[in-house]
Parts: structure tokens; sequence; C-alpha cells
């Protein structure tokens, strides 16, 4: 209990994201050794993890600024941890932050991280997206740059080509300086298109579903929590209702007065036509 007490309480999404970026960055240690690999797209995972360091530089300042106590937290709850996997030499020590995650997850409990997902979609749809648009650049550049090397005639040669054409790529704005010509590099080109196509719409959706959340915030409206009427709370609910009920109302005297006018008409009918 004392542990929960003293350490920094973050978004469980958050979390969630920290340990799969955690995965990530322990899965380019090995990724970087395979011997025989196109140094170019080993020049994709060396930037790729630099990136992923200052994301861990962002990660240990917030833990460290949220903690309760700072002293509990670097000595008892692994906080030299995070500081020293910061350096890429230390790297191996981000597998704590992802035994720290599983933790976390342990104790929360499936059902009740199902339905923290579940409330959150939107958040949690930007922590995926966000992972999501790494893993997809990094791999596809990666994977271009080994299928082009086989060409002599390929124009996609370095690790920065091969990042700003999978990014170009996924945006959808395809400039067509940078073009895989391999039949292999092709169908990865697919592959990056098929998948930054979908991400894009989530972000749209992200984006969109906050803006009308804003502008229904700001017209004094109230916002009906996603998922079945037993999850909302009773004050809500009968809030809900009352307006449910003031609409009916309104609809069912629309309707009474069409139905008036519209048996005048007919009774005129005869009148006008003689």
């Amino acid at each position: 209990m004392a542990a929960s007490r003293e350490s920094p309480q973050l978004d469980l999404g958050y979390e969630i994201f920290i340990a799969l970026i955690s995965i990530l960055s322990v899965f380019n240690m090995f990724l970087i050794i395979i011997p025989g690999v196109n140094p170019n797209a080993v020049d994709v995972v060396f930037t790729v993890n630099a990136f992923l360091t200052l994301m861990f530089v962002y990660d240990f300042g917030l833990r460290l600024y949220k903690a309760p106590s700072r002293s509990f937290y670097f000595f008892h709850d692994y906080g030299w941890a995070d500081l020293f996997a910061i350096v890429p030499f230390f790297r191996i020590l981000r597998l704590f932050r992802i035994v720290k995650a599983y933790r976390l997850v342990h104790a929360y409990g499936f059902r009740n991280l199902r339905d923290f997902l579940s409330a959150n979609r939107v958040e949690s749809a930007l922590y995926i997206l966000v992972f999501s648009v790494i893993v997809i650049i990094q791999s596809g550049s990666y994977l271009v740059l080994i299928a082009e090397s086989m060409s002599p005639v390929a124009n996609i040669k370095t690790a920065n080509d091969a990042m700003w054409w999978t990014y170009v790529t996924i945006t959808t704005v395809g400039y067509g300086d940078q073009y895989p010509v391999t039949a292999l590099g092709r169908g990865v080109g697919i592959m990056v298109m098929t998948t930054g196509v979908a991400v894009f719409a989530t972000f749209a959706g992200y984006v969109s579903n906050k803006l009308l959340s804003s502008g229904d915030m700001k017209a004094g409206k109230k916002i009906p929590p996603s998922g079945d009427q037993a999850s909302i709370p009773l004050e809500e609910l009968k809030y809900y209702l009352a307006e449910r009920e003031k609409i009916d109302a309104e609809i069912k005297i629309r309707l009474e007065q069409l139905e008036q006018q519209m048996a005048g008409e007919h009774l005129q009918a005869p009148v006008g036509s003689a």
C-alpha cells in the first residue's frame, strides 16, 4: 500500500503506452545486431531510438515531478533504473518499465483495464496512434531499404530517404520524389499505405471528436458518456431521460399540429375547386 501512495500516479493509458515504447526499444537492441543487414536500414533504427530516448527523458521528468516522494520514487520504485535507461548503453534497464507496467495492469485487473479503455476510447486512441506511427515509420523504412538495396537504380538509398518516403506515404501526400522500384519494395509500399490510411483516419476521428466535445461544452450541453445506461450516474440518467421526454413531447405537439393543418387543407379543397 505504501508503494501505491508514494509512487507517481499516472494515467493507465500512458503507462501502457510507455510499456509498448519500452518493448520496441528493447526489440531494437536486437534488431541492430542482425548480421548482414543493410547499414542504412540499421541507421533507421538508430534514428528511431534517438526519438525514443527523448520520450524517456520526458517520462522520467514527468514521474519525478508528479511523485509525492521523489526519494521513494528514485530509490524504491526503480526511478534510478528510469534515469540510467535513458543512456543508450543501459537500454536493457528499460525492462524495468515493462515490469512496472505489468505490475500495474495486474493490480488493476483485466476487467477494470477493459472498462477503462472503453470509457476513455478517445485518449487511448491517441496513444495507439502515436505508437502506430512510430512502428510504421520504422518498419516501413527498414524494410524498404532492405528491398531496394537489391536494385542498382533505386532512389531510396539512405535512412533519410526511407523515413521521408514512409512519412509522406502514410500521410497520403505522395510527392513522388522517392518511390520503390522493386516488386518487394512496392509490396512494402502497399503495406505502408494501407496501415497509414487507417492510422490517420483514426487521428481525424480523434480531432473531430475533440472539436465537437469542446464545442458542446462551450455551449453548455452535457455529453452523455459512452456505454450502457448502467454505467451512467443516477443524476445524469435522470437528466437525459427528462430531456428525452421534452423532445418526445415537442415532437408529439408538432405532429398534432401537422395533422390538424393537413385536415384543414383537405376540408377546404372542395370549396376552392368550386
